[in-house]
């Protein structure tokens, strides 16, 4: 079955830069892209509230941006080999029980979201609850900042206490992997109260319960001993370069990293696309 990628698209530019990254991915895994637009629009021309300075009124910001269904169209132009199904549907009128309907009936594979950065022109007026949205959908959201710079996928990480790694997970993410050849990693914290996995042990379950199922050239165990869990993200990103970090919504590390609620934005330690798989 061809793969659905699902774009949320709230007319801002990190909408429109995940939607790119979407295009990217979807080349490289034969898939289809679904435009769900959670905003009234008006093509070429997006408005957006923002405050004032010192007025005291709400002024209009029209963000020109271009309109992403055409444009993603256009730019699959540049490939040949295969050219993704770009469609869109109009979802300003949805709940989140609505759009998590037509995401597990779609039966999406992904859903794609830009994230934003603290400038008036990021502001989002979509009414969607993202938190209320991952405890009713069965795919993983991949979070994409706006000043991510666009590349083809090279490096992922799984932060998880191998104890409890699901290997559905790491199925996933090798699917995602492929078309590039990008390392998986899974990066071995222990849970709060557990203690650490000795060296012998760790790969021991991992070459046991992981690699003997999944068969992958390109993935690798990091077993991670720093307690502070932002100088362990800030490892993960800057030291090893890793391109997309992944993790379980609300499991184990999750609110220490990301935070109790998502948000619009990303902490400022994750410069990187954040990979969330409903728990």
């Amino acid at each position: 079955m061809t793969k659905t990628l699902l774009v949320i698209n709230d007319s801002t530019p990190q909408g429109y830069h995940a939607a790119k990254f979407a295009l990217l991915i979807a080349h490289g895994l034969k898939a289809n892209i679904l435009i769900a637009n959670v905003c009234k629009t008006v093509k070429n021309i997006h408005t957006e509230k923002v405050f004032a300075g010192a007025n005291g009124h709400d002024d209009e910001l029209m963000y020109n941006g271009p309109d992403t269904t055409e444009s993603l169209i256009m730019l699959s132009n540049d490939y040949e080999d295969f050219k993704p199904g770009i469609s869109e549907v109009d979802v300003s009128a949805f709940d989140e029980a609505q759009l998590a309907e037509l995401s597990n009936k779609k039966h999406v594979w992904m859903i794609i979201k830009g994230m934003a950065d603290h400038s008036p022109e990021t502001l989002s007026k979509m009414h969607i609850d993202i938190n209320t949205l991952m405890n009713k959908v069965r795919c993983p959201l991949l979070m994409v900042p706006l000043h991510w710079p666009l590349k083809q996928i090279e490096r992922l990480v799984y932060i998880a206490d191998l104890r409890y790694c699901r290997l559905h997970f790491v199925r996933f993410l090798v699917e995602l992997a492929k078309p590039w050849n990008a390392i998986v990693s899974i990066a071995n914290l222990a849970a709060k109260g557990l203690p650490d996995m000795s060296n012998e042990y760790a790969t021991a379950v991992f070459n046991d319960e992981i690699y003997g199922n999944v068969k992958y050239d390109h993935l690798y165990l990091n077993t991670i001993k720093e307690k502070d869990l932002t100088k362990a993200v800030d490892v993960l990103i800057n030291g090893m370069h890793n391109d997309v970090l992944v993790m379980v919504n609300h499991r184990f590390h999750f609110e220490k990293i990301v935070g109790r609620y998502i948000t619009h934005d990303l902490p400022d330690h994750i410069t990187v696309p954040l990979l969330i798989f409903p728990y």
